[in-house]
């Protein structure tokens, strides 16, 4: 029995040292070609995903988180993480048994040594700190690729309102084409005002041509995110914020961001795992050695981690909050300028019906019109986005 009992604490300290040595509990049969075709299985889709063709935001982020082929490696790195864990403590275990032997540790002082407190101690409170920042990074995965959802979705709708637009510009020339023939047979206007009027009716069409190229990819993109089929169905429900919410206050959203954001978790973490590692140096060695001057050059590094890391999220809270604030005084100066190209177009067109404005004047508001629309459109597109990105940033879904 006490032989069995060294060999383990050997096994132990050659797997703290050498990871890649590996330590094993138990041994194990059976069918590796059954098994690999399970895990065939949970790589596929979800078929729910292919029937269902209505979707909400909330509805295609978790289509993507459940089918997304990355997350499910970033899941398989902390069940990893966990078993990993699980090991360190029963060789931390193992270490303590020894001790414990009033007979067995006279003839393994090394379960004494700076080594073996590193297996007792330092490994289980690594490997825990390693399941944690597995489990962040999980979820920093997650909040990466709900942005990118977002990002799709958002681009989906806004290739739709600009097929609408594209539409109504295009039902827009064809009436002012229809006036252009009557005017041009009673001999009121010359023949190139109403070829100017068909090539504008001829853009229209390309115009609507690429309008629909543009939501089709967009849909596509949006389905290959979400892990379903290209070409599959897809029906959105839910609409864009058209008016500019309230802003919440930047230094809660830093202070949210702070608490919650995987990078600043992960690296506060590591630091307590350098600190616990300088404890044990300096409780076995002087503070002139190598050993322990190495450790406490970690713990430097591992705090200065922490400062930059939260440095950099809160930078990047406060860059999104004033990209928000700048997008939605965009949005609301791109509703202005389309209020005013649509008046314009509505009086330039009043007064070519009155003959005092010429059809070049009526195409071109039409065209000033059309540009406002596509401006309104991007700006809607780019506050939902800078939106969503300051809710990331301040990490919601994260509590």
């Amino acid at each position: 029995m006490q032989y069995k009992k060294i060999i383990s604490f050997l096994a132990a300290v050659v797997c703290f040292l050498m990871p890649l040595a590996g330590f094993a509990e138990s041994t194990a049969t059976g069918d590796v070609s059954a098994d690999t075709a399970e895990i065939a299985n949970s790589v596929s889709g979800s078929p729910d995903a292919e029937e269902k063709t209505s979707f909400s935001l909330e509805e295609s982020v978790n289509t993507a988180l459940q089918n997304n082929v990355s997350l499910k490696i970033s899941r398989q790195e902390y069940e990893k993480a966990k078993v990993e864990r699980e090991e360190a403590k029963y060789e931390s275990k193992q270490i303590a048994d020894i001790r414990d032997d009033k007979i067995l540790r006279d003839y393994v002082p090394t379960a004494f040594s700076f080594e073996g407190a590193q297996v007792k101690d330092l490994s289980p409170r690594l490997k825990e700190a390693n399941e944690l920042i597995a489990k962040k990074n999980l979820a920093l995965d997650e909040q990466n690729l709900r942005i990118e959802v977002e990002k799709a979705y958002f681009n989906v709708l806004k290739a739709q309102d600009n097929l609408k637009n594209v539409e109504v510009q295009l039902q827009r020339v064809q009436e002012q084409l229809k006036n252009a023939q009557v005017s041009y047979k009673q001999g009121m206007i010359a023949k190139d005002s109403m070829l100017s009027v068909e090539s504008a009716v001829a853009s229209a069409e390309a115009n609507r041509v690429s309008a629909e190229k543009n939501l089709e990819l967009a849909k596509m993109n949006l389905n290959k995110i979400m892990g379903r089929n290209l070409t599959a169905p897809l029906k959105l429900t839910t609409t864009f914020t058209y008016t500019p919410a309230e802003i919440p206050d930047v230094e809660e959203m830093v202070k949210s961001a702070l608490a919650l954001r995987p990078e600043v978790i992960s690296v506060r973490e590591t630091k307590e795992v350098a600190e616990l590692n300088c404890k044990l140096a300096l409780k076995y060695y002087a503070e002139n050695t190598f050993v322990y001057r190495k450790a406490k050059i970690d713990l430097e590094k591992a705090v200065l981690g922490v400062k930059e890391a939260e440095d950099q999220i809160s930078l990047a809270v406060r860059s999104a909050h004033y990209a928000v604030i700048e997008a939605a005084e965009k949005l609301k100066s791109a509703e202005k300028t389309k209020e005013t190209a649509q008046e314009v177009y509505r009086i330039t067109d009043l007064k070519y019906k009155s003959q005092v404005a010429t059809m070049a004047e009526v195409l071109q508001a039409m065209e000033n019109l059309r540009q406002a629309e596509l401006l309104y459109t991007a700006s809607v597109f780019d506050y939902n986005v800078a939106r969503a990105q300051l809710d990331n940033w301040a990490g919601k879904g994260l509590e």
